[in-house]
């Protein structure tokens, strides 16, 4: 057989990292152009059932494996992902700019944004029992990075299929519940439909809490993300064998998670100030950090990742629902440009994703015996350090932004 040379191989896994990231990118270059474009015609929930059915389309392609050429396929794929991230932009911003435009209240928009994190974090945790179940019982041949393969693509099709059909689901189930948001009259849709307010946008731009808010929301953001795209990869190096456990550690996090974010908003009351709560939080996903590196390699590591999985449930749920508050405080009254002001926060988020997830896997060694704890590395360093730089920025951020107990009101110029 011939032996296909190691620098072709190399180029071909260069390649494939820069497209599998290159979703991620266009979908944080489409996030301004998509906040611009839905403060311009307004009519959010139609703009959510649009990237909807953008979603239902491209979704499933991702991971039907295609029986043409290798030029066919990889086309297929890069319009499907590109797809899908540009109408994850467009369902993902039009959602979140309807939180300030469904009440004037910080503390009312606290709770709507704990209420959207709680459904986010249950479909997920629907889904990786879905994945547990579908996956539950497969075990590697004793060869190291070998526990899932690619003859496991037809599982991950049924996984596909069954999100999309949730997906849908969900979105005319809140397409056809959710009344008008309250400041859609006629006066202001004309407004929207003539003209977008780029003066008070560039305000905004100059305003040093923006970015305040746009770090503290993106290290909230890259920290879950990288747990639950490294946890995996961690367990598939570890001493850990069973295939299930690909999906009920990060399901662990995910129900630590969602009890958390339900928690709370009970919680608050007994804070005189949401920074001591965000402080526990990122304290709880530097603890599950030091679990990951000091966890045995052995029987033990599986408790050692259940205990840091809950770690990064809980912190990540803490720290994301307040981060979504500050932002929609900032907004205040300002919900004219609500989505622009969102697509910034969140242009850094899907931005530094993509390159930080570029970054983590060119600097990976191909030889699996001389960077065996790599995967752990990665998920100790970068969480415990994200959750450190988040808590910092966060303590920066003035006390109006952070609580307000009275109808919220512009902080463009504090």
């Amino acid at each position: 057989m011939c032996k296909v040379p190691s620098y072709i191989v190399t180029i071909y896994l260069y390649v494939y990292i820069i497209f599998s990231s290159a979703g991620q990118t266009v979908d944080a270059i489409a996030t301004p152009f998509v906040g611009i474009m839905v403060d311009k015609f307004g009519k959010k929930k139609n703009w959510v059932l649009l990237g909807t059915v953008m979603e239902a389309i491209s979704f499933p392609l991702i991971y039907y494996v295609w029986n043409l050429s290798i030029f066919v396929t990889t086309l297929i794929y890069i319009c499907a992902i590109l797809t899908f991230q540009m109408a994850w932009a467009l369902v993902q911003i039009s959602h979140l700019s309807l939180i300030p435009e469904l009440t004037d209240l910080s503390l009312e928009r606290g709770k709507l944004t704990s209420i959207r994190y709680v459904f986010t974090v249950s479909t997920n945790i629907l889904m990786f029992i879905i994945a547990w179940l579908v996956f539950r019982g497969v075990r590697n041949n004793g060869n190291m990075g070998s526990l899932i393969g690619p003859n496991d693509s037809e599982k991950f099709q049924m996984l596909a299929l069954i999100a999309t059909t949730i997906g849908v689901f969900s979105a005319f189930i809140f397409h056809g519940l959710l009344k008008s948001p309250r400041n859609t009259n006629k006066k202001l849709m004309y407004r929207q439909n003539r003209q977008i307010n780029f003066d008070k946008i560039l305000q905004f731009c100059k305003n040093v809490h923006l970015y305040q808010v746009a770090i503290v929301f993106t290290t909230c953001k890259l920290l879950i993300n990288i747990a639950l795209i490294y946890i995996p990869l961690f367990i598939n190096e570890s001493a850990i064998n069973e295939s299930g456990t690909i999906a009920s550690i990060p399901l662990v996090a995910y129900i630590s998670s969602l009890i958390t974010s339900i928690g709370v908003e009970y919680v608050k009351p007994y804070f005189k100030s949401d920074k001591a709560i965000f402080t526990i939080g990122s304290v709880i996903s530097i603890f599950g950090s030091l679990l990951v590196f000091f966890n045995p390699n052995n029987a033990l590591t599986y408790h050692y990742l259940c205990l840091a999985a809950i770690c990064f449930g809980s912190g990540s749920a803490i720290t994301s629902v307040l981060s979504l508050s500050v932002t929609a405080n900032l907004i205040g009254n300002d919900t004219d440009c609500g989505a622009s002001i969102y697509s910034s926060v969140t242009f850094s988020d899907k931005l530094i994703n993509g390159l930080v997830i570029i970054g983590i896997e060119f600097m990976k060694c191909t030889d699996l015996e001389k960077c065996s704890h790599y995967y752990r590395d990665v998920l100790a360093f970068s969480s415990g350090s994200l959750a450190l730089i988040g808590l910092l920025v966060f303590l920066t951020i003035p006390k109006i932004l952070i609580k307000a107990t009275k109808s919220s009101s512009s902080h463009i110029v504090i």
